[in-house]
């Protein structure tokens, strides 16, 4: 066959050249399509390489569920912290930079309307379709702020705020409970899971074992008011501590009613603390972080007492959140604070 071929060839030189002619358009062909096949195997893979690596992006708007979060997620996940470090949250508004990491994120963490009031309208206003918003009360009672809280407090009377203005709204400060944390936990598990399904069983672990330790947290505050002397401890700043002193049968004398900024406590509120102090030798008075405590440290000087801080964990200072201090961190400062007075 081939000596015929080179006969024919021999013979007929243009029949050859556009033989040759067309096994070199074939070879080509297939050339061109090895390498598209190539090209698409590769670039499906690479595809593929991108879904399996992806960070889930969360955004958190207070530091609690920041901490939950990133207690859960490990390395699976970039947790980002809403609220810049050392701001006070009750006074905080998005920036449009703010709105647009929300827009961005996968998640969307807040902990209530009550907590984040422009939550719900900035979700409203975002188009990202694929964002999963995760309400971190959600399941959880929430209980009101009322204007005079005698089934706690002693016989005087709080007469500085209309109590018309707060007795329909909640305090939203459940994460100062720690089995209410752990709810919290569980919320945010559930949207973990169905934004990232592949890494579910590693999210629940991490939640579980999360869980321990509140739990731990729990007891040993439990264990500290059952050995206290006293039940009953006096604050002098903004008020955020229902769910604690309900969840732990303590009492409270308060110069506020609220976390409110607005207003200020009476000088009969100031007068009634200060003889209540005095009568039952009141260690110490409490103040929150972030706010200058000027009524907690007036008492405190007419009274030769100390202010402590007892923590609301809204927010970290941008030193706490280099050292990556914990919501349990914070939780036990806030122990061996109250240890102070309730002994």
């Amino acid at each position: 066959m081939d000596v015929e071929l080179y006969f024919m060839d021999y013979v007929n030189p243009v029949a050859a050249y556009s033989r040759r002619l067309k096994m070199k358009k074939l070879l080509a062909m297939f050339t061109i399509v090895a390498m598209m096949f190539y090209l698409t195997a590769c670039n499906n893979t690479n595809k593929n390489q991108e879904v399996s690596n992806h960070k889930l992006t969360i955004v958190a708007s207070l530091f609690p569920q920041y901490d939950f979060t990133r207690q859960i997620v490990g390395d699976k996940a970039d947790v980002k912290l809403l609220l810049p470090p050392g701001i006070e949250s009750h006074t905080f508004d998005p920036r449009p930079s703010d709105i647009s990491n929300i827009y961005n994120a996968d998640m969307f963490i807040y902990t209530s309307k009550y907590m984040e009031p422009w939550a719900e309208k900035v979700v409203e206003g975002v188009s990202n379709k694929n964002l999963l918003v995760i309400d971190a009360s959600n399941g959880i009672s929430l209980v009101k702020e009322e204007h005079d809280h005698d089934e706690h407090k002693g016989d005087h009377k709080e007469d500085h705020h209309d109590e018309d203005e707060h007795q329909h709204e909640y305090d939203p400060h459940i994460w100062l409970d720690p089995t209410l944390a752990m709810k919290m936990v569980d919320n945010i598990v559930v949207g973990l899971c169905e934004k990232d399904a592949r890494n579910a069983e590693f999210y629940r672990k991490n939640a579980d074992n999360y869980k321990k330790e509140l739990q731990k947290l729990d007891d040993d505050i439990f264990k500290a008011v059952k050995n206290s002397k006293r039940d009953t401890l006096v604050f002098g700043g903004r008020f955020a501590y229902s769910y604690f002193l309900n969840h732990y049968g303590l009492k409270y004398e308060s110069a506020y009613d609220s976390c409110s900024t607005e207003g200020e406590p009476s000088v009969q509120t100031i007068t009634s603390i200060i003889d209540y102090i005095k009568k039952n030798n009141i260690p110490c008075i409490y103040h929150e972080e972030f706010v200058e405590p000027k009524v907690a440290k007036s008492i405190a000087h007419q009274t030769g007492i100390s202010a402590e801080l007892f923590s609301t964990a809204h927010n970290l200072s941008k030193d706490q959140l280099g050292d990556k201090i914990t919501y349990i961190n914070i939780m036990r400062e806030n122990l061996e604070s109250i240890k102070k007075g309730l002994n």
